[in-house]
């Protein structure tokens, strides 16, 4: 078995990381859509009237992301898969800048043509159909 590298547990922290600001913010919206349509609008409780509302959905999004990410960090085989993914970021050989510039500049290049086609040939088809239609008329 070979030795991990610093760099994979780093991108596997990344990765939780990651998780956690996604499971805060999908808690943090479901709670707002609960309180929005699912709560009676008065300013006790948890209603969106409250002044305090922001605060409590908050707080409520945290402890429920905190336990979401204790449960990822429970399975032995998820942190093995997300290490063993990290370790393989570090064998990817990355492009430099300037091949990444030209790969980009291609794409934009390719992406400017094809529109022009499609809208030319949208616009002469359109026409076309409107010969056509005043023809049968």
């Amino acid at each position: 078995m070979s030795e991990i590298s610093n760099t994979a547990y780093r991108y596997a922290l990344a990765f939780y990381a990651l998780f956690a600001v996604f499971f805060w913010y999908l808690f943090r919206s479901l709670g707002l859509f609960i309180a929005q349509h699912y709560v009676p609008q008065n300013a006790s409780g948890f209603s969106v009237a409250n002044p305090n509302f922001s605060l409590w959905n908050n707080t409520i999004a945290s402890v429920l992301t905190l336990v979401a990410v204790i449960f990822l960090f429970a399975s032995r085989r998820l942190k093995d898969y997300v290490v063993d993914v990290g370790d393989e970021l570090t064998r990817v050989s990355w492009a430099d800048l300037k091949e990444t510039q030209r790969a980009t500049l291609i794409v934009i290049v390719l992406v400017a043509v094809s529109s022009v086609f499609m809208f030319l040939s949208d616009f002469i088809f359109v026409k076309f159909i409107q010969f056509i239609m005043s023809q049968a008329a």
